[in-house]
C-alpha cells in the first residue's frame, strides 16, 4: 500500500514538477491535475504552491483575473474548482447535465422550477454582460426585480447563480464576484467533451485508482465511469484485494508536503487507502490543511501561525515552512 500512496502523490504533481513562475506556472499546475478544489481561494492557491517551485500567491489571482488562463466555477462534483480555461467547456459538457439533474430535488425545495431557472440564467447573463463583475447582493436585487425570487436573501440566489454556471454562462470574476463567461473569456464555452479523454486525464493525475474513484471525483455515474476507465487503462495492480488501474507505472514520490485546506489529493478518491484523522477531516464537509509524507497524512497545520500538529513520525518541516513563507511573500 505504501507504494500506491507514493505513486498517487507523484501522479498528483506533489513532487512539484512545475518550475515556471507567474501565471503560466499556475495554469500548468491546474492543467496537469485536471483542476483544483476551490471552495476557498486560499485552498486553491496553496494547492498550486504544493505542486510548483516558483509561483507566488499573487500569481494565482493574476492567472484567474488578468491572464484568464484558468477559470473558477462549478465543475467536478458540482463544487467550486479552478480549471484550465480550455477544459471548462468539455467538463461542463460532460458533467453539467447530470449535476443539474442531481440538484433537481434541491431546486424543488427552493421553489425553483425549470422555467424560473431558465429565465434566471438569461437575466443574470444579460445583466453581467451589461454591467461586468457583480457581487451576490447586486445579482440578488436583479433576480428580485425580474420577479424570479421574492426576496434578496436565502439560498435561492446562490442556487440560481450556480445553475447559470453549470450551463457555462456564468463564472467567477475578480474576488467574490461573478461575470458572464462569453465576455470574461472572450467567447462562449463549447459544451462538448469526451468521457474517455477525461478518464485518461484523471488516471494521469490520480492513478492508480478505480472506476469508483473516477466516479467520485467527477460525479459521473459508476457504469459510465467504469466503461471509460476500462477503455483507457494500460496498467493494473492489486492492493489489499482491490484492483486499481493506471496509465503510468510511477516510482512514486516520498517527499513531505504541506497541503492547504480542501486539497485535491485528499478529495480525488472514493478509497484513499488511508484513514484521515479528525484533525484533518472533522466532518461537515470540512477538510483542513494536512501534512503528507510519501502520500500518507501524518499531521495537520494552520495558516494563521504555521503551527503544526504531527501525529505520525518526527519529520523535518524546515524546507516546507521556508517555502510557505516564500510563496506568501
Amino acid at each position: 500500500m505504501d507504494w500506491l500512496l507514493a505513486a498517487r502523490m507523484q501522479a498528483n504533481c506533489l513532487a512539484r514538477p512545475v518550475n515556471e513562475a507567474g501565471p503560466g506556472g499556475v495554469a500548468d499546475v491546474v492543467r496537469r491535475t485536471g483542476g483544483l478544489q476551490a471552495q476557498t481561494w486560499r485552498g486553491a492557491a496553496y494547492a498550486v504552491r504544493a505542486r510548483s517551485t516558483s509561483t507566488v500567491l499573487a500569481d494565482v489571482a493574476h492567472a484567474q483575473s488578468v491572464d484568464r488562463s484558468v477559470v473558477r466555477g462549478w465543475f467536478m462534483r458540482g463544487t467550486l474548482q479552478l480549471v484550465a480555461v480550455e477544459d471548462a467547456g468539455p467538463l461542463l459538457g460532460l458533467l453539467g447535465p447530470k449535476l443539474i439533474k442531481d440538484t433537481e430535488r434541491r431546486f424543488g425545495e427552493l421553489g425553483l422550477p425549470a422555467d424560473v431557472r431558465a429565465r434566471a440564467a438569461d437575466v443574470l447573463e444579460e445583466y453581467l454582460l451589461a454591467h461586468g463583475p457583480s457581487n451576490r447582493a447586486q445579482l440578488a436585487d436583479v433576480l428580485v426585480a425580474a420577479g424570479l425570487i421574492a426576496e434578496p436573501k436565502g439560498q435561492a440566489v446562490y442556487a440560481l447563480i450556480r445553475y447559470a454556471g453549470l450551463l457555462g454562462r456564468v463564472c467567477y470574476g475578480p474576488g467574490e464576484t461573478w461575470v458572464a463567461v462569453s465576455s470574461w473569456l472572450g467567447k462562449p464555452l463549447e459544451l462538448s467533451g469526451d468521457v474517455e479523454d477525461l478518464a485518461r486525464r484523471y488516471l494521469h493525475a490520480y492513478g492508480p485508482a478505480t472506476a469508483r474513484d473516477f466516479a467520485t471525483w467527477s460525479a459521473l455515474s459508476v457504469p459510465t465511469a467504469r466503461r471509460a476507465v476500462e477503455a483507457v487503462a494500460t496498467e493494473s495492480f492489486e492492493v489489499d484485494g482491490v484492483s486499481v488501474v493506471a496509465v503510468d507505472d510511477l516510482p512514486g514520490c516520498r517527499d513531505l508536503r504541506m497541503l492547504g485546506e480542501f486539497d485535491a489529493y485528499l478529495l480525488g478518491y472514493q478509497n484513499r487507502f488511508q484513514e484521515l484523522p479528525i484533525a484533518i477531516f472533522p466532518g461537515g464537509g470540512m477538510l483542513r490543511p494536512a501534512v503528507i509524507e510519501a502520500g500518507r497524512a501524518i499531521g495537520s497545520w494552520t495558516h494563521a501561525d504555521l503551527s503544526v500538529d504531527v501525529f505520525d513520525g518526527r519529520p523535518d518541516l524546515s524546507a516546507e515552512l521556508t517555502d510557505l513563507a516564500r510563496f506568501a511573500g
